[in-house]
Order: C-alpha cells, then sequence, then structure tokens
C-alpha cells in the first residue's frame, strides 16, 4: 500500500469558481477541503477552510455562483474561516471528483486548492489503484507527481515526538510570551526557566521545532 502526492492544474473549464475566484483576489492565499459527504452524486456537501480576511467578498462570490446552493460561514480568529457548502455538480466537477473518489481509494485531507491555481491531493491505495487513478485525472496543465512512497500512517503534530526536556522547553517558551505575536519573551527567559545556558535552551527549541513542523509537512 502506497501513498501518493498529486499536484495539477485545472484548465480554466475544470476550475470550480470559489478557486478561480481565490486565483484572481490577492485578498486570499488557498482553500484547503477538510471534509466532504462520502456518498457523492449530483450534489455534494463540503467543509472548507479559506485563508483570507475578506469574508464579505467570499460570500458575495458564493451568492453569485449558480451551483452553490446553500452555505454557512464559521469566523475564525486571525486570517482564516470555515465555510459548509452544499452545491451541485457539473460535469468537469464530476469528472475530477470521480477520478479521485473511487471505491479502491482513499482521500486524504486536506485537499488544496492554491491561489496560484494549482490543486494537491494525497491518495492512498494500491499500485494498480494509484496508477488507475493517476490516468483518469482529468487533463490539465503539468499533472505532477510530487510524491510516491510507502504508506507509514496518518502524519500528525504530536507531543509524544518531542524529549521530555525539549516539551518542558515549549512549555516554558509558550509560558513566556516567546511564540505570541508580538514577542514578548526571549530565549533568555527560556533558558533561566530551564535552568540552562541560551544556547542550550536555543538548541531544545530548534530541535522540537524541527520535529513538530516535519510531522505537520510530512503527511502520510
Amino acid at each position: 500500500m502506497k501513498s501518493v502526492r498529486l499536484r495539477f492544474a485545472p484548465d480554466d473549464e475544470q476550475m470550480h469558481p470559489m478557486h478561480e475566484f481565490v486565483v484572481d483576489h490577492e485578498a486570499f492565499e488557498r482553500t484547503e477541503l477538510h471534509h466532504w459527504n462520502p456518498t457523492v452524486t449530483d450534489r455534494n456537501t463540503i467543509v472548507f477552510e479559506v485563508f483570507g480576511s475578506d469574508i464579505e467578498a467570499y460570500e458575495a462570490a458564493l451568492a453569485e455562483t449558480e451551483r452553490i446552493r446553500s452555505y454557512e460561514v464559521s469566523q475564525l480568529p486571525g486570517d482564516s474561516f470555515f465555510i459548509v457548502v452544499n452545491e451541485r455538480l457539473d460535469a468537469a466537477g464530476a469528472r475530477q471528483t470521480a477520478a479521485v473518489t473511487r471505491g479502491d481509494l482513499i482521500v486524504v485531507p486536506p485537499v488544496v486548492f492554491d491561489g496560484d491555481g494549482a490543486v494537491s491531493v494525497t491518495l492512498v491505495g494500491t499500485d494498480d489503484a494509484l496508477q488507475s487513478a493517476v490516468e483518469e485525472m482529468p487533463e490539465g496543465r503539468g499533472l505532477e507527481i510530487v510524491r510516491v512512497r510507502e504508506y507509514t500512517g496518518p502524519g500528525s503534530v504530536s507531543a509524544g515526538s518531542l524529549s521530555p526536556r525539549q516539551r518542558e522547553a515549549v512549555e516554558a517558551a509558550v509560558d513566556c510570551g516567546y511564540y505570541r505575536e508580538p514577542r514578548t519573551g526571549a530565549v533568555a527567559d527560556v533558558a533561566a526557566r530551564l535552568d540552562c545556558s541560551t544556547s542550550t535552551a536555543a538548541e531544545h527549541l530548534r530541535k522540537a521545532e524541527m520535529k513538530v513542523m516535519g510531522d505537520l509537512v510530512d503527511g502520510p
């Protein structure tokens, strides 16, 4: 069993109108598809996270998109918000969805719709199923196989991957404001909490950050 990470750019006819909206507006960075109804027919219910702060503009675009039947927005602190959408699939959307919702494949969320027009998706399955999915992907601009490897389980950011001393350093850094914006603490504050040198405290934080970021990016 393997996982494959694909990246492709749908052509103009295949691109979802709301993805096109994100591409055309600098206020938005990307959208991430986190959840969807596994029973996909000519309608689909999906949950997106939209990375951008202009909620009013995004809602206005949704209201003008014919295939969107209903939606509801949940605002978050910061520059992103969640949205649940019920939409009607057109022919292009149905073909694109069918290629990655086969019975012998698992789609690992999130599916990322970048501001440059590209779509990134991770699939898990047998060699034959993955090969068939790649062959059946709708034509676009530059289908890229980003990564193929043995599936080793879901990637996760886990405190258990840190050593006790690294976890202690991270807890001290959070408590003293090292990770706040604006930053209100320094490595010296972490070192004082750990009763060690600043270079040792900095090393603990670097190694902890390396593990956490690696877990976050590496994925399945």
